[in-house]
């Protein structure tokens, strides 16, 4: 009996850590994505962000999203210079879970 309730307690300890550990999303718009090279280079650019877990671009429609593993520790600020620094402009920034409203450029 006790090594099933070992593996229940290991079960449940790895559902709350996994739970704990969830990732958020960052979506920002990005003009100048014109062909899958871009967004290749742009993804290259991202990936040096700390807490990055994946990165979805569709340049068709200019929109980036990451998932992160903590949106605090990403700030709007080191995600548009290093969209920037790739050569593209960023435009609206929305982190899911912040009430903040994004910064639009016009």
């Amino acid at each position: 009996m006790k090594p099933v309730i070992k593996m229940i307690l290991i079960i449940f300890l790895l559902g709350i850590s996994s739970t704990l550990a969830q990732s958020s999303e960052v979506k920002v718009r990005v003009d100048g994505l014109s062909c899958p090279f871009c967004a290749y280079g742009l993804e290259k650019k991202l990936n040096d962000l700390d807490g990055v877990e994946s990165i979805n671009i569709d340049f068709e429609e200019g929109l980036v999203v990451l998932q992160v593993t903590n949106s605090e520790n990403i700030s709007e600020e080191e995600i548009r210079t290093k969209i920037e620094k790739a050569g593209f402009t960023p435009r609206e920034i929305v982190f899911s879970g912040k009430n903040e409203k994004p910064d639009k450029d016009d």
